[in-house]
């Protein structure tokens, strides 16, 4: 449909309705927009519902759809159609979708070739996927490669023929059946080819099946590396229990125990998280005490558009969203899997930086989007100790936490402004801090000191029984320790001593 079929006096103020839009007068708009159709421009119909419905108000869309629909506006007649799928009425869908085919709806043929092979018309069905391939849609060729897959026991060459032109658009789920189809056919290698094809291309199966693969071949270090990769990238949670029955038979109970609780509610973080946060625990705590310091108690805005947190009337920069937990499920949820957020909104993206850390150091806790927490006794605070460790790999001042929806959640967000104080060595604080650390992460207390002293210091010096650090000014702290490994006494000796 073109404007020029269409009335002036319609035209002219639908565009009027659209640069009203546009500039956030909905009012004005929707007003504009219903004249226009009044005039005789049925798109405008269609543009109402469109922003009706992003109010939402979907039966007010709905019924300027149908008015648009009625009149011949492709993209309106799928939406109605839709709507009539969904409700069970096939008849009118069919009648809908066909009116929507006919104004070259892509959507349109794609859904009316699906109802139609769902009732058995193939022929036409596949004539539908054909056009609806023909204008860019990979699911069409997805759809014509399972046709003549017939689960293994159709035209295979054919099959292979559409699935490989579906996932040459990207779609994961036909290089996934093209695996099975070479599977089918006899060749192990071009199986996984297209497994692996369709890992990269975000398909979970794939990832799992790769897996299976592997174990069943013998080659368990490759079949953990996919597993993972199924759990932490795909959200594969079957997957899970596979990986840990792998770390059972290795003989690592902590890693299996880890795999196997998370699906059902993490109690424990994993082995290289304890590893990583123990290191860094004692100077995260100083970080996040003076950071407390600074912005007080008082009132909280943050804008992560602007990446600006504002406290006490001021404005500092630098804000990165970390995440959220919600305290109805008691899970945690990184922004980077918030579907809320783009992974390039730019309080988002710096965590590509966390993503990838945990990736080459294997700390799953860092990976996967979203954590049960619930077997924690406190799962609340597994989160912030999560939150603070990870925000540690951006440098900068800390994290702040507040309560979002009504206190339903909380949101972490993690500061580097130049402008806030920095937490520089204080001997004063040096031992209270280790002491702190190693009461979160007490299963490795030379880890903790290791970790404080490397941070801060200028010289360690490291025996069986004492880790002695040297700081700058001439301070020194040394830490004794029990044959086991417990802290026994912890010394700080002035500079001038």
């Amino acid at each position: 449909m073109t404007d020029a079929q269409y009335p002036p006096a319609a035209v002219e103020l639908r565009e009027r309705a659209l640069t009203a839009r546009r500039e956030g007068r909905w009012e004005e708009a929707e007003e504009l927009f219903r004249q226009a159709f009044e005039a005789g421009h049925p798109v405008a119909a269609y543009d109402l519902g469109h922003g009706l419905l992003d109010r939402g108000d979907r039966a007010g869309a709905e019924a300027w759809y149908r008015r648009a629909a009625e009149q011949g506006v492709p993209a309106a007649a799928f939406e109605v159609g839709y709507e009539e799928e969904r409700g069970g009425d096939l008849n009118e869908a069919e009648r809908l979708y066909r009116l929507a085919a006919e104004g070259g709806h892509r959507s349109g043929i794609l859904n009316l070739g699906v109802l139609l092979e769902n009732r058995g018309d193939l022929p036409e069905a596949m004539e539908l996927y054909r056009r609806a391939w023909d204008l860019g849609d990979d699911k069409a060729a997805f759809n014509l490669g399972k046709i003549h897959d017939d689960d293994g026991k159709g035209d295979l060459a054919l099959a292979a023929e559409w699935y490989e032109r579906a996932a040459e658009r990207g779609n994961g789920g036909a290089a996934y059946n093209l695996g099975h189809v070479r599977s089918d056919q006899g060749d192990e290698a071009a199986m996984v080819t297209a497994w692996q094809r369709a890992a990269e291309l975000g398909h979970p199966k794939a990832a799992y099946s790769l897996g299976l693969m592997f174990g069943q071949r013998g080659d368990r270090e490759s079949a953990a590396v996919w597993l993972r990769r199924a759990v932490e990238d795909l959200g594969h949670t079957a997957a899970a229990g596979k990986l840990a029955d792998i770390y059972e038979g290795d003989g690592d109970r902590d890693q299996a125990k880890f795999w196997r609780d998370l699906p059902y509610g993490l109690g424990a973080h994993s082995p290289g998280f304890e590893a990583f946060a123990a290191e860094g625990a004692a100077a995260a705590i100083h970080r996040q005490d003076v950071l407390n310091a600074t912005l007080g108690e008082g009132e909280v805005h943050f804008d992560t558009d602007e990446r600006t947190l504002t406290a006490g009337g001021r404005t500092y920069h630098g804000v990165t969203l970390l995440g959220s937990f919600s305290h109805l499920d008691r899970s945690w949820l990184w922004s980077w899997a918030n579907e809320h957020f783009r992974d390039d909104h730019p309080a988002v993206e710096p965590l590509d930086a966390v993503r990838e850390y945990g990736r080459e150091h294997d700390i799953a806790e860092l990976t996967i989007g979203r954590l049960d927490l619930s077997g924690f006794s406190n799962p609340h605070q597994a989160a912030t100790t999560m939150a603070i460790a990870a925000g540690a790999l951006l440098g900068g001042n800390g994290v702040h936490s507040c309560r979002i929806n009504g206190g339903k959640g909380s949101v972490y967000l993690h500061l580097d402004d130049p402008g806030l104080p920095v937490a520089a060595y204080d001997p004063l604080s040096a031992a209270r801090l280790v002491t702190a650390a190693t009461e979160v992460f007490p299963s490795d207390p030379r880890r903790v000191v290791r970790g404080f002293v490397v941070h801060y210091g200028s010289g360690i010096a490291e025996g069986p029984d004492v880790i002695e650090g040297r700081f700058p000014g001439g301070h020194r702290l040394t830490v004794a320790f029990t044959s086991d490994g417990l802290i026994k006494a912890i010394t700080s000796v002035p500079a001038q001593a």
